[in-house]
């Protein structure tokens, strides 16, 4: 399953980049408009102004749920100039291995959840390929591609709090080169249950904001002029957290979406 999965949608980004474009463009726009518009509210995308449709871009950004990115779209969509020509590798479980999973790939994405990445011990030599397919893609004009660097989801109950960088989003930013641009994201708000939050757009949109909030191209310059390894990949993920950082600390600041404090249990008037 897992390799008739990935040669269909190698297939299918080779083949049908232009329809790929056309549907995120279409369908996809519709559909978070409908789960999620009158909720989402992009912040500093003035810091993205000056990319174009031409340009080659890496978004990296935080992980609170499986629709990040697809948030993140909306406003790519409706204020920026970003490409729709856009990849999300995924992790292989799910997205390549069952049957819905390559359906929902399609329905979800025009099949953008591409290449996969690999969990298991045993596959994971897979995973250089994968690096160096995303790199490839990246030397074509118009193209997107968005990064969790984080690795999982963050299931912190505060959502300022970040999980530990993994390198492999440092080794893409330093070896797509100084022309592809390393766009920092902080997003919040989006949960999982596609239902409750299509809900939660039309009855309580007030209540339940997503924020997202664009950074400034990150400049590597100086880790590129220093010898590839290990260290240096990891140091450049950890360039790249940062700047989510000081964008998550913006929302904090300035962002509708607070975190909510804990309840304590009260014994006996304590």
């Amino acid at each position: 399953m897992e390799r008739t999965a990935y040669r269909i949608s190698d297939f299918y980004n080779q083949k049908f980049r232009v329809f790929a474009r056309i549907w995120n463009r279409t369908f996809m726009l519709v559909l978070l408009t409908v789960l999620g518009g009158r909720r989402i509210k992009g912040y500093c995308v003035e810091n993205v102004a000056h990319i174009t449709n031409e340009d080659r871009v890496v978004m990296v950004a935080n992980h609170r749920s499986f629709f990040d990115f697809f948030v993140i779209l909306w406003i790519n969509f409706t204020r920026t100039r970003l490409s729709s020509r856009i990849l999300f590798p995924v992790r292989s479980k799910f997205f390549y291995t069952r049957p819905m999973g390559v359906l929902l790939n399609f329905a979800m994405s025009g099949m953008a959840m591409f290449p996969p990445v690999m969990r298991d011990p045993k596959k994971r030599a897979f995973n250089r390929f994968t690096t160096d397919r995303v790199l490839d893609e990246l030397t074509r004009p118009s193209t997107v591609v968005g990064f969790h660097p984080e690795g999982r989801r963050n299931k912190n109950d505060d959502f300022h709090e970040l999980l530990p960088a993994k390198p492999g989003v440092g080794e893409i930013a330093l070896r797509a080169g100084p022309e592809v641009k390393i766009v920092p994201i902080f997003v919040v708000g989006m949960g999982n249950n596609l239902a409750l939050e299509g809900w939660r757009t039309w009855f309580r949109a007030r209540a339940f904001p997503i924020d997202i909030v664009y950074g400034k191209p990150i400049d590597f310059s100086d880790l590129r002029s220093r010898p590839s390894s290990p260290e240096l990949n990891q140091e450049a993920a950890n360039r790249c957290m940062d700047a989510i950082s000081d964008l998550a600390e913006y929302q904090r600041q300035h962002g509708r979406l607070k975190p909510r404090p804990r309840r304590r249990l009260r014994l006996f008037g304590a």
